[in-house]
Parts: C-alpha cells; structure tokens; sequence
C-alpha cells in the first residue's frame, strides 16, 4: 500500500508545482472558486509552461519520467 501512497504523492507534488509554473507563466488564472483555475488559451505561455516543467524535471525539482511530466501538464493545462 505505501508504494500506492508514494505514487500518489509524487503525482500531487508534480500537479501542485505544475500548477504554480502554469500560473507563473500566465497559462492558467485563479477563477471565481477559491481553488478554481481557468486556461488564458495563451498558446505561447502554455509551451512556457512545458519548457519550464521539463526544466525543473531536468533539475530533480519534480519527480518522475517525462511521460509523467508531459501528462502532468496536459492534466494542468486541460479546460
């Protein structure tokens, strides 16, 4: 079970860091919800968003393959 829990972590952590490079980047914006983001459909802040998620893979800041991150950001990014 805690191999589970350690697969679901890293995917939390890789969706919460994500997240904040895709606001960072001007790609998703804070909706009306607390907790509710929304796309700009900003095409060249979403390859920002790509770019900087594979960066901060590459520097150990995220674990997981790039599969893991390249669905990640599709996760993130998806209205």
């Amino acid at each position: 079970m805690s191999s589970a829990k350690n697969v679901l972590d890293e995917h939390k952590n890789r969706v919460t860091v994500i997240t904040g490079i895709a606001i960072e980047a001007n790609a998703l914006i804070f909706g009306e919800g607390a907790d509710e983001t929304s796309s700009t459909n900003d095409l060249n802040a979403e390859k920002a968003v790509y770019a900087k998620a594979f960066q901060a893979w590459a520097d150990g800041k995220i674990e997981g393959t790039a599969e893991d991150i390249f669905e990640t950001v599709q996760e993130v990014l998806e209205p």
